[in-house]
């Protein structure tokens, strides 16, 4: 019988939810929060030692190279991009390894990294709109090189999109990650955005897949697919959308959709799941299933990223927000997999972690070559912390392991901030972390943000008033063992 369960695990105060699976499942120990775990010794360093910088994004190669990309940050960096890569022993400890290209990049405000089948790199830039460019807001540009990749010069770009919305996502622009690039196993790269621009003509709004196959520095070779429904004026609506690509050429998307059939009439809101084998720039080719509630809130916010396994079965590793309908679900992190039928919502499964309430933000699922899943993410405390499992990963039976990936204590006393005088209350927060992994080796990628709070005295106002503002952005990148 297939059907819901709720395991509650008696002495423990350690409830465990198993989506849609076999009744009669086995129950799961309780899991150690991921705060009490010692974190395994780490190599960390700012790759952006002189500068603020932003939008950390990193890679590794079969052949153990390392590469990462990010952009600048406020300053005389604001319109530059950064590609680096390492081929040393000591990638992850030493800066020095490291060769890095400055790339001038008007508007650069976020960047993603995918390498191709050779090691070749790819950059998607989302980008600040040209001022001249009127009723558009944001621009997605494609970038390759494909041989001496640390000299700007080899560096090959092209506009691919642009949209224009209300922009109320900029509030938490550069809190969440974007994961919204991929190079499939075909060395075709892809991406997805979303797009509300009423402005022009005709109107421009839905989830566009974006796909080329060749020559993919010429905008006219890319082709757009909307995966939202559209009838009339009325159309769905997605948010926070993950693209994944399978070694087959195979396509997955996961997002928060406002859902509707083609009859208009409305389905479920929430995390959805996405599908195409092949011949992914035609919009019947997708398939869909409603997966979960996704909660609500900005801090923690509810994420979610996807994989693929080399056949093509969709893996999601969901941080569900507050409010959920499901209270012991709420802001707890779950996996979430199907292994056929995946177009429909009953043949979906899952099981939280269990890290520890409040932690999984931002999770950076990867599948290693034998199909584990390992996952960076942040904790409660905005901390970069890992998780990993080896075995019956797909069931009620999974055994998690967790472990800090690197204390926030460890870049304090690298770089300490020299605050305003004006200023105390000093706030360290790991964001968006990235993840690669070789073995039992991870490198994660993640950006650091440090506020503080400021005291001002207004003249003939009695009371002086406190306002949080942000100090330093940052980027980070911590060379660890995988939880044991």
């Amino acid at each position: 019988m297939i059907s819901r369960i709720l395991m509650a695990l008696a002495g423990f105060g350690i409830v465990m939810i198993v989506i849609r699976a076999v009744s009669g499942g086995a129950e799961v120990p309780a899991t150690p929060d991921v705060t009490t775990n010692s974190p395994a010794p780490a190599a960390a360093f700012f790759p952006a030692s002189e500068q603020e910088s932003a939008s950390i994004s990193v890679a590794r190669y079969k052949d153990e190279s390392q590469h990462v990309a990010f952009t600048g940050y406020d300053g005389p960096t604001k319109d530059k991009i950064y590609y680096a890569t390492c081929e040393g022993s000591d990638c992850g400890g030493n800066p020095d390894q490291w060769s890095k290209a400055e790339i001038a990049f008007a508007g650069a405000q976020k960047v993603q990294l995918a390498l191709t089948s050779d090691g070749r790199p790819r950059l998607y830039v989302i980008s600040y709109a040209a001022a001249g460019k009127t009723n558009y807001n944001r621009t997605y540009s494609y970038g390759e090189c494909d041989s001496g990749c640390t000299d700007a010069a080899n560096w090959k770009f092209t506009e691919v999109a642009d949209s224009g919305d209300n922009l109320i996502s900029e509030v938490l622009g550069m809190r969440i990650p974007d994961r919204t690039f991929v190079v499939d196993g075909l060395n075709r790269p892809r991406f997805i955005y979303t797009d509300a621009n009423y402005a022009i003509e005709p109107d421009h709004y839905g989830a566009f897949v974006m796909s080329c196959d060749a020559d993919c520095t010429k905008k006219a070779n890319w082709t757009e697919a909307d995966l939202a429904l559209h009838l009339g004026y009325q159309h769905e609506q997605f948010t926070k959308p993950v693209l994944a690509a399978a070694k087959d050429g195979s396509l997955g998307v996961a997002a928060n959709v406002y859902a509707f059939d083609v009859s208009g009439k409305q389905m479920k809101q929430g995390l959805y799941f996405y599908g195409c084998k092949a011949d992914c720039t035609v919009r019947s080719n997708w398939t869909r299933a409603f997966v979960n509630e996704t909660g609500s809130g900005s801090y923690p916010s509810p994420t979610w990223d996807l994989a693929l396994t080399s056949d093509g079965k969709p893996r999601i590793a969901q941080f569900a927000g507050a409010g959920t309908e499901r209270k012991d679900l709420a802001l707890e992190l779950i996996y979430l997999w199907c292994n056929s039928g995946c177009s429909k919502e009953e043949n979906w499964s899952g099981a939280p972690l269990q890290p520890g309430n409040g932690i999984g933000e931002s999770a950076d699922l990867v599948l290693d070559d034998d199909g584990r899943p390992r996952i960076a993410m942040l904790t409660a405390s905005n901390e970069a912390a890992l998780a990993a499992c080896d075995a019956d990963c797909e069931s009620s039976a999974a055994k998690w392991r967790f472990s800090i990936a690197e204390p926030i204590t460890a870049p304090q006393k690298e770089r300490p901030k020299a605050l305003p005088f004006h200023c105390d209350g000093e706030i360290w927060q790991a964001l968006m972390p990235s993840l690669s992994v070789n073995g039992d080796t991870a490198t994660v990628g993640y950006d650091m943000l440090v506020s503080a709070r400021c005291i001002y005295k207004y003249f003939q106002e009695p009371v002086p008033s406190y306002t949080f503002h942000e100090i330093f952005h940052g980027t980070r990148i911590v060379q660890t063992k995988l939880p044991e």
